[in-house]
Formats: C-alpha cells, structure tokens, sequence
C-alpha cells in the first residue's frame, strides 16, 4: 500500500553507508519512521529534503507490520531557513521539535497538533525576534489545551479561589494561592502580568499576538513554570534536556 502525507523532520540519523532514517511527526498518521535507501548516493536530492524542522510531503510504501516505513519519494514545502540562519530562532524551534517528538505517538494523528506546530514554526520564522518568546510560550499553553492538561491560571488548584498572583506548587503539580502554599517548599511566582499574558495567550488565536503588550511580564518565570508543569504531567524532565538552552 502506498501512502502520502505532510510531515515536520524532527531528527534523523545516517544507516549503512548511503540510507537515512527519519523520525518525522505527520499530518495523518502522527510520528512516523521511515527509512530513505540510496539517501547519500550521488544526484540523490533526500539527504537535504530530510533534514530535521524541514516541513515536507512523503509518499511512501506502508506496511503494517513494519516499525520502519520505505520511503517513495519527498518533496519540500518549506525549509524554515530563516530560522536556521538565526541563532535564537533555532533555539526556540529546536525545543518546540523536541517537545513534539517527546509527547507525539507513532500511529496516532493529530491534526490540530500538527496545524499548530506549523503554524508556530511558520511565525517563528517569518516574524521578528521580539515575537518569539510569545509564540514559544503560545505553543506549550495551546498543546497542553489539546492534550488535555490546560493549566489553571486564575484560580488557586487547592482552594478554587481567584487570584491573580500564585504560585507553582512541585508537589502537587498546579498553581496554587500563596495561604495554601506550603513554604517550606521551592515554588516559581506567577504575577499577576504574567498571569495575564498566559490567559491571553490560551484564548485568542496565534495571528493576535502583539510585538508590545501594554504591561511587564517575566518570560522566565513563565517558562521555568511550563517546563515543570509539562515534566510533571506528561514528559519526565529527564527527556527534555533541550530546555537546558534557556536555562
């Protein structure tokens, strides 16, 4: 049987002397394997259509039984070479790619999941640097929406009481406000700013993301915040070394 569909190159690792295998996150079928024979081999185009963030159509031979797909033929839809020419913009991306690889299942499509990690990758790469923070932090509120762990950010997890400042609680996993916060332990403050931001953020669409917001927000309490909260409930923090970058 032969199958078709679009796909994010998340990484790749040379087989043998001349064939490539690729690890990518597609359209319809979620992560998928696939192995490019002859990928090396003189006037072969493969090796640089297959090269990780590369955004990409593939038509290949599918087997059922077979963890490692034989790839037909592959095409380029866009390069990101912006993003690969500036060194913060990869940085970014390289950890939005690693955060997909980590949460994505082979088999398993999702589409909406796979619209929004284009949909990032693109802003990341056509907008200025001042963008990127908001459309990284965009990306991890939006995931955890659709996979079913949104955070809560107006309200305390323990006593359901809003307010706009809390803080990350590492054993329980949530927000909490500071009178059920145990102090004894470490905790990230969330503002009420960065509060904000993160509201705005899970409500409105990526095309509304302004360059300037009206008020001050901390981009590292926000981010220290995402990467304990994602390590918690879905991806050990032992896997996401890429977060290392920003810290």
């Amino acid at each position: 049987m032969i199958a078709s569909t679009q796909a994010i190159v998340l990484n790749t690792h040379k087989y043998g002397d001349t064939s490539l295998i690729c690890n990518l996150f597609s359209k319809d079928y979620g992560k998928l394997n696939i192995i490019s024979k002859g990928a090396y081999t003189l006037k072969n185009p493969n090796s640089a259509i297959l090269q990780p963030m590369n955004y990409i159509e593939i038509c290949y031979y599918y087997k059922s039984k077979r963890n490692i797909q034989l790839l037909k033929e592959a095409s380029i839809n866009n390069h990101f070479l912006k993003i690969k020419k500036n060194y913060e913009k990869l940085m970014y991306s390289y950890i939005i790619i690693d955060i997909i690889n980590k949460t994505a299942q082979i088999d398993d499509a999702c589409n909406i999941i796979f619209r929004l990690s284009h949909k990032v990758l693109e802003k990341i790469n056509n907008n200025q640097e001042t963008h990127i923070s908001l459309y990284f932090i965009f990306f991890q509120l939006q995931l955890l929406r659709y996979l079913g762990y949104q955070p809560i950010i107006d309200r305390c997890a323990e006593c359901n009481i809003k307010n706009d400042e809390l803080m990350y609680n590492y054993t329980m996993g949530q927000l909490v406000c500071n009178k059920c916060h145990k102090h004894n332990e470490s905790s990230i403050l969330i503002n009420k700013n960065s509060s904000a931001i993160m509201k705005f953020l899970i409500n409105n669409h990526i095309d509304k993301i302004k360059t300037e917001f009206d008020y001050d927000f901390k981009f590292d309490s926000i981010t220290n915040f995402l990467y304990s909260y994602i390590s918690f409930h879905i991806v050990d923090s032992k896997k996401m070394k890429s977060y290392k970058l920003l810290m």
